[in-house]
């Protein structure tokens, strides 16, 4: 929705919140975000899927890749779009850091539980607790939100944004397990960043604010302010995964090269 009624204190109503309020460009940067992270996170599971040695350290680059840039710092990004009229705008940088801490290691879970190889049981498991994970860390994200005024929540938005959050990750491990196609790789990274911008815009939605213009500036951090710091370390992490994947071998390419028969040498005469 791109408007949420806002409740003055007075008798009169306030203006819609604005929820692009920086412009819809703010929205396609929110989404190339979202895609790079998984991008970068996802070419870390198919390395890990082929390693030993280093499985846990491409999965918890993928983690990070995908949790803390696919989906945390994405939204806070969109959430800079955000503006609501009579009020100033402050955000709990505690909540914040929370919302990052939780996707992370959410994704991480999700990737052990899900395993090397697709197994229905445990990618319904693993869906379940991913898509649990991305509607708390966007409900941690928002819910730093502070105005002058009080914030309330709509249930019923907010459970429609979970369980959108729980098919999208469903369906993007799906994706990514069973099909091997670079065009359906493609579908899997577009699938997991438009759901993830719908859950967020859904649990945005989900809010109504009570605005007193009386009230005082809440206490808090501004958002540019801290999302612009994160959003720089954001993209240098990137390149630590983007330079291993890049210069990783092919353990395929190994194991094929070392099943040939080497040719047999003739002695000199």
């Amino acid at each position: 929705m791109h408007e949420v009624a806002v409740l003055a204190a007075a008798t009169d109503a306030s203006p819609a919140v604005d929820q692009f309020a920086m412009g819809y460009w703010l929205v396609v940067l929110s989404l190339g975000i979202s895609l790079l992270g998984a991008l970068v996170g996802l070419a870390c599971v198919a390395h890990a899927a082929r390693s030993a040695q280093f499985r846990l350290v491409w999965l918890a680059s993928a983690a990070v890749s995908l949790g803390g840039v696919g989906v945390w710092l994405a939204t806070s990004v969109a959430m800079l779009g955000l503006k609501v009229p009579g009020s100033a705008i402050r955000y709990d940088s505690g909540r914040l850091v929370a919302a990052m801490v939780v996707s992370i290691v959410t994704v991480f879970a999700t990737l052990l539980i899900i395993g090397r190889s697709l197994r229905l049981p445990l990618l319904f498991s693993g869906g379940l607790v991913l898509g649990l994970g991305i509607g708390l860390t966007h409900y941690l994200g928002i819910g730093s939100i502070q105005i002058q005024g009080s914030v309330g929540v709509t249930m019923w938005l907010a459970t429609i944004s979970a369980v959108i959050a729980v098919i999208t990750a469903t369906a993007t491990l799906w994706s990514f397990q069973a099909l091997r196609l670079p065009l359906a790789r493609t579908v899997t990274l577009l699938l997991f960043g438009v759901g993830v911008a719908a859950t967020y815009y859904t649990a945005l939605a989900a809010l109504h604010f009570d605005v007193d213009r009386s009230a005082k500036v809440p206490s808090g951090v501004e958002l540019f302010d801290f999302v612009f710091p994160m959003f720089v370390i954001g993209l240098l992490a990137l390149a630590v995964p983007i330079s291993a994947v890049l210069i990783a071998p092919d353990r395929r390419e190994f194991a094929t090269a070392s099943k040939r028969p080497r040719p047999r040498l003739e002695p000199v005469r």
